[in-house]
Parts: C-alpha cells; sequence; structure tokens
C-alpha cells in the first residue's frame, strides 16, 4: 500500500466518522460531556464545563483518528522507513488543513507549528522585534501573551485605549496613535476577540488602518478561531491579517499544538527564535544556513499528533459549518445574558447588549454583591458541579481598568499578586461557551446563581495554603482517588 492510500484511509475513516455531526448532536462527538463529578454532602452531578475559554474538551472521532495513527507513527522529515515517510506525509497534509481552514495560501504564506498561540507570539516578536526599539502598537484589551513578548523583544510599545464602561476598543484613540507613529509603526497587534468580554474588535478595519501607514498587523485568533469563519485575506487585499495565532487546545484539540500564520517571506532571514535539530540546511563550526519556513521555525522532532489533533477539529468545525455554529453560539450567549442580567446581586461586564444586536462571543464575567469572585467560584464547583474561571484571566490591565481599580490601590494588590495570590485581589468570574454547551446547563448555571445569592453556600470554605483558591473546609472527594497515577 503506498504512502498517500495510507494517509487517504486514515482522513477516510475519520470523514466517515463525522460525516453525521451536525449543531443538533454536536455532545455525542465530545469526550466527557456527561461524566459526574463528586459534590458536597456526597452527592454527584454531571459535570457542566463553562470554562472553554480556558481549554475545551477533545472531540471522540479526533481521538479514533489519533489512535489509528498512533500504528503508523514515526520521527518526521528525512527517515528512509515506510513508517517514518507515511508520519511526515501526513504531518505535512495537517499542515495544508490548517491553510485551509484559516484561508491561507502556501504559495505566499507558511503554516508554522507551535506549542501554543503564546509560543505563536513569542516567535513572531523575535522574528518582528530583533532589535529593541521597534514600535508596535496593541491595546489595552489584550491577554498577556499579546503584551509581554512584545515587551521582551525590547519593542516600543504603544497601547490604545479600551472603554472603562464596557470594555470596547477605542477606534479613535487607536487611530490616532496609528497616524502618530507612521514611518516607524511596525506593527499593529490585536485580539481577535476578547476572552474577557467576548469583544470582537473590527479586525479588517484595523488591517485596513495599519497598511495604510506601511505597517503590518497580526491577531491573536486564540479566542477567535474556534468560534468565527476566519480568512487571512489574498496578499493584495488591504484589509489582509497578516500574521494569525491560534492554540488546538481552545478548539477541541487539547493535546500541546498551535499555530502561527505569516508570509514566508519574513521567516526567511535571520536566526529564528529556537534552534537546533531540523533547522538547518548545513552547519559548519563557524557557519549556519538556515532551513526553509516552515522547517526553520520548528526546531526538534514535532508534536506530529497534537497537528494531528488540531487537523482533525479543524475538518470536524468545517464539516459542521462554521457559519451554523457561530449562530448557535449566539443563541446560547444570547439566552445566557438575558438569564444572568436578571439575577438580583449580579453585575455583567462587558457590552450592555444583551440582544446581540453586535456580534459577541459567549465569553461572560460578573460579581455577585454577596460573595468575592473566588469564593462564588468555588461554591459553583463544588456544591453545583459547574466549572467557571475566576481572577483576571491573564489579562489584568484590562480587568483592573472595568472594575475601576485605582491607582491608590494598585501597591497592595501588587503585593498580594506577587506571592501568588489571585484568590483575595479584585476580578470576576467567567462563564465561557462552547457548541456542546446546552440551553438547559445555561438554565441550571442561573439557578445555581440564584439559589447561592439567596440562601446562601452549604459549607465553610477557605483558603487553601498551597493554591490559594477558596476550598470546602471538608473537600468532597480525594483528586488522587481521579488521578490516572
Amino acid at each position: 500500500m503506498s504512502i498517500e492510500s495510507e494517509v487517504l484511509e486514515l482522513y477516510r475513516g475519520y470523514e466517515q466518522k463525522i460525516r453525521t455531526v451536525s449543531v443538533r448532536n454536536l455532545r455525542e462527538f465530545v469526550v466527557g460531556v456527561d461524566r459526574e463529578v463528586p459534590l458536597l454532602g456526597g452527592r454527584s452531578a454531571r459535570y457542566v464545563n463553562l470554562d472553554n475559554a480556558a481549554t475545551t474538551p477533545p472531540l471522540v472521532p479526533m481521538l479514533d483518528c489519533q489512535r489509528q495513527f498512533f500504528e503508523w507513527y514515526a520521527s518526521v522529515h528525512r527517515g528512509s522507513g515506510f513508517k517514518s515517510l507515511l508520519s511526515t506525509h501526513t504531518y505535512e497534509k495537517c499542515r495544508q488543513q490548517v491553510a485551509d481552514f484559516v484561508g491561507a495560501d502556501l504559495s505566499y504564506h507558511t503554516v508554522i507549528f507551535t506549542q501554543n498561540a503564546t509560543h505563536a507570539l513569542n516567535k513572531l516578536a523575535s522574528r518582528l522585534c530583533p532589535s529593541p526599539g521597534q514600535t508596535v502598537l496593541t491595546t489595552e484589551a489584550e491577554h498577556h501573551s499579546n503584551i509581554l513578548p512584545w515587551r521582551r523583544a525590547g519593542c516600543a510599545l504603544l497601547y490604545a485605549d479600551a472603554s472603562a464602561t464596557d470594555g470596547a476598543l477605542d477606534m479613535a484613540d487607536l487611530e490616532r496613535k496609528v497616524r502618530s507613529a507612521k514611518g516607524r509603526l511596525r506593527l499593529v497587534t490585536v485580539t481577535g476577540a476578547s476572552n474577557v468580554t467576548g469583544i470582537l474588535p473590527p479586525i479588517r478595519r484595523i488591517a485596513r488602518l495599519a497598511h495604510e501607514h506601511d505597517a503590518m498587523i497580526a491577531v491573536d485568533g486564540a479566542q477567535l478561531v474556534p468560534h468565527r469563519p476566519f480568512e487571512m485575506g489574498a496578499p493584495d487585499d488591504p484589509e489582509r491579517v497578516d500574521f494569525l495565532a491560534f492554540s488546538g487546545h481552545k478548539m477541541y484539540a487539547p493535546f500541546g499544538s498551535g499555530v502561527l500564520v505569516g508570509p514566508q517571506r519574513v521567516f526567511q532571514e535571520g536566526w529564528p527564535d529556537m534552534v537546533g535539530g531540523g533547522t538547518a540546511n548545513a552547519v559548519t563550526m563557524d557557519e549556519v544556513w538556515w532551513a526553509a519556513p516552515p522547517e526553520n521555525e520548528e526546531a526538534g522532532t514535532p508534536n506530529v499528533l497534537g497537528s494531528i489533533a488540531l487537523a482533525c477539529a479543524a475538518k470536524f468545525l468545517g464539516t459542521v459549518g462554521r457559519e451554523e455554529l457561530a449562530e448557535h453560539e449566539r443563541g446560547l450567549t444570547r439566552r445566557a445574558l438575558q438569564k444572568l442580567s436578571r439575577i438580583e446581586g449580579i453585575k455583567l461586564y462587558g457590552p450592555a447588549d444583551h440582544d446581540l444586536r453586535h456580534d459577541r462571543l459567549g465569553v461572560i464575567t460578573f460579581n455577585a454583591e454577596r460573595y468575592d469572585h473566588a469564593h462564588l467560584a468555588a461554591i459553583l464547583g463544588h456544591e453545583w458541579g459547574i466549572g467557571v474561571r475566576n481572577g483576571c484571566f491573564c489579562a489584568q490591565p484590562y480587568v483592573r481598568k472595568l472594575l475601576g481599580v485605582s491607582a491608590a490601590q494598585m501597591d497592595e494588590i501588587i503585593g498580594k499578586l506577587a506571592a501568588g495570590d489571585h484568590a483575595s485581589v479584585p476580578g470576576m468570574v467567567r462563564v465561557s461557551l462552547a457548541m456542546y454547551n446546552t440551553v438547559e446547563e445555561i438554565d441550571y448555571l442561573a439557578e445555581a446563581l440564584k439559589s447561592t445569592l439567596s440562601r446562601g453556600s452549604r459549607a465553610r470554605y477557605v483558603l487553601d495554603k498551597r493554591y490559594l483558591d477558596y476550598v470546602p473546609e471538608t473537600p468532597p472527594a480525594r483528586f488522587d482517588d481521579y488521578a490516572p497515577f
């Protein structure tokens, strides 16, 4: 059997498994959605995962595809045996699948596999800012992963304002700063969707503005790509996106793989951020001749299984229909906003548009009058089996602005954070929805919040000294009883 036919057989089996998928039966294809978890008082309940902005569960057919490939797995590139050649062929097929998923043209773009979106943005910063002083414009609404890499690279960093009222990007301020930096502005880098408010910035408008002022644009697509259709755009399109970073673990492929997409020419000169095996064509004791991208940017043995997972997830989302999935999630988001806005004692952050006249993701943050964010999140987890996230979501400047934290409060807050205490400082509770969540789960969350705010919690909670999170004085279960080893 030929290598090509083996790969086709692998994909054919996967396609057959997902042929019947639709927005009506999505849960059948997601691992662990019916798993029960222990609660206080010896009870158990089916786990409700509303922490999808952090990571998503894997897909059942994708696991099957991986298991099938394990029988053929070997090291990629330059191996002469059949399994090695097959692994290499499959790995490159994954690259093409991901390129198709985001509308990248591999005659112009390169698709670089990374560990995750954070790794991708660090890699990009090392390429675009090889020497200190390059001017980069980002925004106050960014995840730390779209701030810190540029600082570390020594960029002259500008920040476009975000509204303290609803978190929206101040486009007038962004335009002023782009114009004032013309001639020295290298890049505008912006989130495609906020992991705090679910806001979708106008990235095409920003792209046109950047290009008009001789700059490029990068999009942190970690939240955007799993939930909305996305196209890089043609190389001559004034609204094209030049660079895109995203993660597999936020799109149902939690196996340590991410992607950086960008023009090949940017990665052809100079040293990659990581060097070693696979990155060079020739090495002497004094000189090195680098391989062409993407090989020069993928040092060491790559995560082939993670890349397969990511490609399979992309295939799955495309089969369901990305606009159909987006509309499905809009319906869930609309219901969640309407339900939560009616609960007395709950304050929502972000856009006040509960009917979704303007598109946004199902990322919803809030606080309650009766409990701080860490305490309330612990109650939802231990007493109701609902997984949420609390704190500042690796977007501390943005969250503090929305919360109205004053400069006078910052010294105490920074002292606690530096000591690892994220529970007793200002923060929020975050609910984040995905394609497999249901109306019933949203209603259950609303019931849990109403009950907790009216009747109180069922246990006394203390601050765990090791992890500095709130836990019941008597935990409902020992984690060692559930851990695989």
